[in-house]
């Protein structure tokens, strides 16, 4: 799990971030996988006189934990020290409001308190019975604030049902802040729909009823174009003026053309058939050396040339045999025992031909 907090002990002094949702993970705003009591034996580690550092930057979260922590953090009898890197909203300042607490915020932070909100499953005395758990718990939680403001319940519950945005500033002044840290700033801004604030993203609109109007607006940088004074590049001048880039250069397409080069033998030797040989060198190392892919074309085309004139060859040695079948009586004499076997030599040679040619 990616938990949302962190702590560790160094002497002295502890340091506690918590980042995120309140409850659940690091970079999301639900609870996926969280164990309370986890959190709470982290908390426990650390010595009970040590300095507590705390780094801070949530859009809140289950209330529940947020008092988890705020209790550990109340009981805890060494200084603690809170620093608002980015927001503190919702849960976050139940947080944020540990009585003794010194809490700083860059310029550039932000705070924001509301109304506590839940979602209820049941009947009718089931959403009865959360409605009045909320507003007990939304009393707790004024406690809270005026225990560390000072302010009147009242006003803290106008704040609250109007759902208040504090500047670093405003925090101060209202009581939810100690300082302002005038040496370092944060940034959290509006993209669209999207709450950017010092790395943390939210779908705003699925959170919170509304956004404040000086919540500035992420602006697209870009890049200044860069204007070539001489754009003009040949060979020659690469060569003169960058003599280690020309030499890296050719070199790779020196082993790229060598690689190009067996690959393509290789995939020749791999289509090579018998009959063709003299094709195949030609392609491998002739005047014009083909690719696999030609010489296949190549050899289709020589084997129908071929194929057409063994036709051809097979008809005209068919005609010549029937000719021969036909007894002549030109100059020779009838049932001529010479001229008989002339006849019969003839025919054994042409069917030799025929075999011989038929090999092929």
């Amino acid at each position: 799990m990616n938990k949302f907090w962190n702590v560790t002990n160094n002497g002295k002094t502890s340091q506690i971030d918590l980042f995120g949702y309140v409850g659940g993970e690091k970079d999301s705003f639900f609870n996926k996988g969280f164990n309370e009591n986890d959190l709470l034996k982290d908390l426990r580690s650390i010595p009970s006189d040590n300095k507590i550092n705390i780094s801070i930057n949530t859009f809140g979260g289950s209330v529940y934990t947020a008092l988890s922590i705020y209790s550990l953090l109340k009981a805890h009898k060494g200084q603690i020290e809170i620093r608002v890197d980015g927001v503190s909203m919702s849960a976050g300042t139940i947080i944020t409001s540990v009585p003794g607490a010194k809490v700083i915020m860059p310029k550039g932070s932000m705070m924001m308190i509301h109304r506590v909100s839940s979602v209820v499953w049941g009947n009718a005395g089931d959403m009865q019975k959360s409605a009045d758990d909320l507003v007990k718990l939304e009393e707790n939680i004024i406690d809270i604030y005026q225990a560390k403001t000072g302010k009147d319940p009242e006003a803290i519950r106008e704040k609250m049902n109007a759902e208040t945005y504090f500047t670093a500033e405003e925090a101060v002044e209202f009581g939810l802040a100690d300082e302002v840290d005038e040496s370092s700033s944060v940034t959290n801004e509006l993209d669209g729909d999207t709450f950017m604030c010092n790395g943390l993203k939210v779908e705003a609109a699925k959170l919170f009823g509304h956004l404040p109007e000086w919540l500035p607006k992420a602006v697209a940088h870009k890049s200044p174009a860069i204007k070539m004074e001489d754009p003009k590049m040949d060979l020659e001048k690469l060569k003169a003026d960058y003599p280690d880039l020309y030499q890296a250069v050719r070199n790779e397409g020196i082993r790229q053309g060598e690689e190009n080069e067996r690959a393509r033998i290789q995939a020749i030797e791999e289509i090579a058939v018998a009959g063709f040989e003299k094709m195949v060198a030609e392609a491998k190392f002739g005047q014009k050396r083909m690719t696999a892919e030609q010489l296949a074309v190549a050899i289709l085309k020589a084997d129908k040339e071929r194929m057409a004139q063994m036709l051809k060859d097979r008809q005209e040695d068919s005609a010549e045999a029937a000719n021969l079948d036909q007894p002549s009586n030109e100059g020779l004499e009838p049932n001529s025992e010479q001229k008989q076997k002339e006849d019969a030599e003839m025919k054994a040679a042409i069917a030799a031909a025929r075999k011989s040619f038929a090999r092929k």
